[in-house]
């Protein structure tokens, strides 16, 4: 859904949350604020032309309570898609970290050398999971640490395999299971963290908050006042709001992420290193 010359402001403003979302949020708030300008001074222009009457300024009121309903539900429409974006990764982060827990404990009945080798590489890919979901703004990490993790998953793998292959247990089938599992929960995980709210609703929010504020400028003008204090305070809520849906959306570089937490919890129950 391209939206013309607002695509630039978009790709503008996505670069810059990436990099810094203080500057990003300052982006905002003067774009809404110049918004909010230049429909004042339409209005004013409008009303030194001739002078609006009571009914015409009723009609501009309720119109513009209409563009800021539709404004309010797309705010909430995209909070919503972060939000639950949000919660999809931090219970697969408990999933992954219940999963390597299962895989680890199996692996410790594991027969001959695989069973204690298994249990290092554990620990080297608990910490490397670790590691991603913290995150990283450098994105030849990211890479480093996704090609880790699958060196790490045919490793423990081709282990696991060798141990079904020369002892057919119920246990070692069952080793293969939760290795699979883990596996199947990590892609799971790298799904989620780079999953994000649909650009076009986010171009679409900017739009029409663009587009709504400069409304409420122009109904300003049309009475002469420029309502300093309100204004401020509106243009203060909605950028905070936008800009806290833009971290949400940002698991790896901004300020709201996924607590390692489950993971760390694992690693931990692991006991010391040997």
């Amino acid at each position: 859904m391209s939206l013309g010359p607002f695509d630039a402001l978009f790709a503008f403003l996505q670069t810059h949350a990436n990099g810094n979302l203080h500057l990003a949020g300052l982006f905002v708030l003067l774009l809404l604020l110049a918004s909010l300008e230049l429909g004042l001074q339409f209005g004013k222009f409008i009303a030194r032309r001739r002078t609006p009457t009571d009914g015409e300024k009723s009609s501009v009121n309720f119109a513009t309570a209409g563009v800021m309903g539709l404004l309010a539900f797309l705010l909430g429409v995209s909070l919503s898609m972060a939000s639950d974006r949000y919660q999809q990764r931090r219970d697969s982060v408990l999933a992954e970290a219940n999963a390597i827990g299962t895989a680890w404990l199996r692996a410790t009945v594991a027969t001959g050398a695989e069973g204690a080798t298994m249990q290092r590489l554990l620990r080297d890919y608990t910490e490397t999971r670790i590691a991603v979901v913290r995150g990283s703004a450098d994105p030849a990490e990211v890479d480093r640490l996704n090609q880790r993790t699958n060196s790490l998953q045919n490793e423990l793998w081709q282990m696991a395999r060798t141990v079904a292959e020369r002892s057919p247990t119920p246990i070692s089938g069952l080793l293969l299971s939760s290795l699979n599992e883990m596996i199947d929960l990590s892609l799971t995980n790298r799904r989620n963290f780079t999953s994000h709210v649909p650009a076009y609703v986010l171009r679409l929010l900017l739009t029409v908050s663009i587009f709504a504020v400069g409304a409420v400028g122009y109904g300003f003008g049309l009475v002469g006042s420029r309502q300093p204090g309100l204004s401020v305070l509106l243009l203060g809520v909605w950028t905070l709001a936008i800009v806290l849906i833009i971290d949400i959306d940002r698991p790896q570089t901004g300020e709201v992420r996924v607590d390692p937490s489950p993971l760390v919890w694992t690693l931990q129950g692991f006991g010391p290193a040997k």
